[in-house]
């Protein structure tokens, strides 16, 4: 009986620290606090481009609390759905999170 109350109470605080996680997900609107260059896919003929976001440029993203935060920077359609393929365009970016801030 008293091993069976240890393995429960066991049980119960491994529950208590892998729920406990601080990681929290935010998601919304980032925007640009500084000029930001990238090398991002565009597919087709082109294939990669050196792009320059704006100071001020807002886009969706996620902040998973890393040192990135991943942007949308275009839309998926069908012409993403069978990659890779020469055609696909990069749909995500990481940038770091000094060049983004949360839009309230």
């Amino acid at each position: 009986m008293k091993n069976l109350k240890l393995i429960g109470f066991s049980v119960l605080i491994l529950c208590m620290i892998s729920c406990n996680k601080n990681e929290e997900i935010i998601q919304g609107e980032f925007e640009f606090i500084t000029q930001y260059s990238a090398t991002i896919t565009i597919g087709g003929v082109v294939g990669i481009m050196e792009r320059t976001f704006e100071t001020g440029e807002i886009y969706s993203g996620k902040d998973n609390g890393e040192k990135t935060i991943t942007i949308r920077i275009a839309e998926h359609t069908e012409r993403n759905d069978d990659c890779p393929n020469s055609w696909c365009y990069q749909e995500f970016l990481e940038v770091p999170r000094e060049f983004l801030k949360l839009e309230e």
